[in-house]
This record gives C-alpha cells, structure tokens and sequence, in this order.
C-alpha cells in the first residue's frame, strides 16, 4: 500500500515539475533528506534518477533562472567537487570509492539547483518546510520513542542512509531545529505554531535517545547561539528546564554512565569508541602525509588494508570526524578547499546579518541567516566527532546562502517580494 501512495505522489509532482520546475528541486530534496522510498519495501533506488532527470530537463526547458548566483561559495563548492573528483583517479581502491563519488556530485548538483532556483521568499520557505518535515517524520519518532521505552534504547536513523548510525542522526536532527524555529516564529497559525513547538520537543528527545556524545555538544552550541541570537528566550529556557527535568527523572543509569566519560580523564582514556576515533584519526593524518597531495579516495581510509598498514592489530574504523575524513579521503588540498568553503558560508552568513540588521521589512532574511548559522555551527562542532563530511543538508545551508545573499542585498527585491499564488511560481 505504501508504495503505491508513494508511486501516486511521485507521479503527480513530476506532473507538475513539466510546469513548475522548483516542485522536483522540492521532491529531490524531500527524497535526498528523507528517503521515503526506503520506508515502502521493494521500491526502487531509481526513482531519484528519474526525478533528478525530470527536474533538469524541466528546469532547462523553462524560463526559469539557470544559473546560480555568482559568488565566492559556488566556486569553492565547484572546486572542492573537481579536487574530489581528480583525487578519485588516484584512490587506494578506485572501484570502492567511485560508488561514493558519484553520490556526493549529486549533493552537489542538487546545492547549486537549489541556489539557481530559489529565487524568491516562498520558495526558500517551501525548501525549509521540506527539510523539517523530512528530518522531523525521524525526530518525532525518535522522540516518541524514547519516551516509551523510557531510555532504554538507542535511536537510530534510517537504514542504508547517510544518517543511520544514532551520532549522525542525531546532528542531522540539531541542524533542522534553527529552521523549525524560524518556520514557527514566521507562521500567524497558532495550531502550526504548536505543531512545530511539540516537533522541537519530540526531536530534542530524539537526539537524547541516541545517546550520541557529541550531539550533546552540539545541542549545548546550539542552546548557546540560541541565547544569542533568538527571540523569546524566557519560552525556550522554560522548554529546556522541562528538558532537563525529564533527562534526570527519565533516562536510565546506563546513560549517564556514557554521558560521564567525557567529564573523566581516566574513562576517555579508557573509552574504546574515543580510542577508536583517535587512531582513525592518525590514519588520516599519516595517509595524507605519506601520499602529498592526495588522499585515500572516499571513505578510503577505513578501508582494511589502509588502516592496517598503519595499525595492524586495531579494528579498522571510519574517520568519524568531518575534518579528519577530508583529510583522508582527499589530502591537505581537499582539506584546504573544504574548511575554505565552511568559512565562506560563515563570512557570508555575517555579511547578510550585517546587510539586514535593523531592517522590519527584511527581519525574515536576517532571521533565515541566522538559522543557517546555527545550523553550520552545530555541523561544524558535532561534525569533529563523526564521518558526515559531505552531508545533503550541509550543502543545501551552504547552497542557500547565495540565494539568500542576492536578495538581501536587494538584487531580487522585486522576485522577493511580488506576490506570488503557489511556492512553484516566481
């Protein structure tokens, strides 16, 4: 039955993506963050093939906008892509790697449409619908969830995505919350506005629920930005006071027991997941030494004879650190590139907060800038402790900066603000 309310929803956007271009960059990004098809058993992994082919035939038939903005970002990204791709040439083990390759240039592909297409409010708005939405469906499950279980185990993400393990679900869920807010604080609808508050909650209960360490840190980040920068602080410190009171009461004993290990020397020492990180860090390090200016291809490193050539007697491990993988996988270069990229957005974030601040009429730019913000934050300190280097999400916040950008400094008034019936027109 799922597959088919999934084959009638596919066939009725694709339906519309012939006339509205931007409904396939929608239903690309709800299948790329989402993956629904993995929740109907037996669906095919095609159906992004065709719905990516769709939507760019589309798109090149249309009078729509088809090129990005031009901007410091989208040559860093397309940079970072050909390093990536020349490097593949020299990988370890190409056949294992090139698999991996051609999933990220897809990412990529899909970054810079959204940023070639996004031309207007209610479009950005319709892009971060659909990434709560999608991210939320695992949070609020998570959620829900963990309190019927009362703790007593993990939450994990969907299987055969990006996201399955519980760490970087857990870090794909914080990064969504920034754009649940921002949605909540735009919409007059009090019953969305409470939809979205319960979500949060749900999804923060989620990310408890997988017992990831380092999305604790992450959490504590983005309560940190939060403060900062968010209005209606006094309601969301009640919500994290009721938050806490729940992990204390609630959470079993053998939670805390992991918590703790980062507050002890001795049990960090001790602690074979961070020892395991560490050599899967010296891996990295050594691999992209050894073999200047290259590294090990895509998810090279973690492979056996890689890591053992290094450490002969330790149990083969993925980077598990977003900096760590890069330098892996695609040497200092690639390294290079990619914290060049994460400094762009973040520059680029500042510039439109300083373009806007002060300004009624464009407090939704201001406030879209700094969820993203958040959200770069949280990947870029949870991110220190696991492989989610080149994660959809990631891309679309950084892709959406340029956009974002272009209206702020009042380039794409008009589009930004005519008046429009539907999310697809403009």
């Amino acid at each position: 039955m799922r597959e088919i309310v999934l084959i009638v929803a596919i066939l009725a956007a694709l339906g519309m993506t012939f006339r509205y271009p931007f409904v396939g960059i929608l239903l690309w990004t709800w299948f790329t963050l989402q993956n629904p098809h993995r929740e109907a058993f037996g669906f095919p992994d095609s159906a992004n093939v065709v719905i990516a082919a769709v939507t760019l035939m589309s798109l090149l038939l249309s009078k729509d906008r088809k090129l990005p903005p031009n901007g410091f970002i989208l040559w860093t990204m397309i940079a970072l892509l050909a390093w990536m791709t020349f490097n593949s040439f020299f990988a370890y083990d190409p056949a294992w790697s090139w698999p991996y390759w051609d999933r990220t240039w897809k990412t990529f592909a899909l970054g810079i449409l959204i940023a070639a297409a996004t031309t207007n409010r209610v479009r950005l708005h319709a892009l971060l619908w659909i990434a709560v939405v999608s991210l939320f469906y695992f949070g609020v499950k998570g959620g829900l969830f963990t309190i019927l279980t009362g703790g007593h185990n993990h939450v994990l993400g969907p299987p055969g995505t990006m996201i399955t393990d519980n760490n970087q679900l857990a870090v794909a869920l914080l990064m969504t919350l920034p754009f649940a807010h921002y949605l909540r604080s735009q919409s007059t609808d009090k019953r969305v506005r409470l939809a979205l508050m319960a979500g949060m909650v749900l999804t923060v209960l989620g990310v408890i629920g997988t017992y990831s360490r380092g999305a604790l840190v992450g959490l504590a980040a983005l309560g940190l930005v939060g403060l900062l920068r968010m209005k209606n602080r006094f309601l969301y410190l009640a919500v994290g006071a009721v938050l806490v009171v729940f992990v204390f009461q609630f959470m079993p004993d053998k939670y805390f027991d992991r918590m703790n290990t980062m507050n002890s020397v001795d049990a960090v020492q001790t602690d074979q997941s961070f020892h395991g990180r560490l050599v899967a860090w010296e891996v990295a390090y050594r691999y992209a030494n050894d073999h200047f200016p290259f590294g090990a291809g895509f998810y090279g490193p973690q492979l056996a004879p890689v890591f053992h050539s290094y450490f002969p007697r330790e149990k083969n491990h993925a980077a598990h650190s977003i900096y760590f993988q890069v330098l892996g996988e695609h040497g200092y270069i690639g390294l290079a590139i990619y914290l060049m990229l994460l400094a762009g957005a973040f520059v680029s974030c500042s510039r439109i907060l300083a373009r806007t601040r002060g300004q009624p009429e464009r407090r939704w730019i201001y406030e879209i800038g700094t969820a993203i913000q958040a959200s770069l934050v949280v990947f870029c300190v949870s991110g220190a402790a696991l492989s989610l280097a080149y994660y959809d999400l990631f891309v679309i916040d950084v892709s959406l900066l340029l956009p974002l950008w272009e209206i702020a400094k009042g380039v794409s008034k008009r589009q930004a603000w005519r008046p429009v019936p539907v999310a697809v027109s403009g």
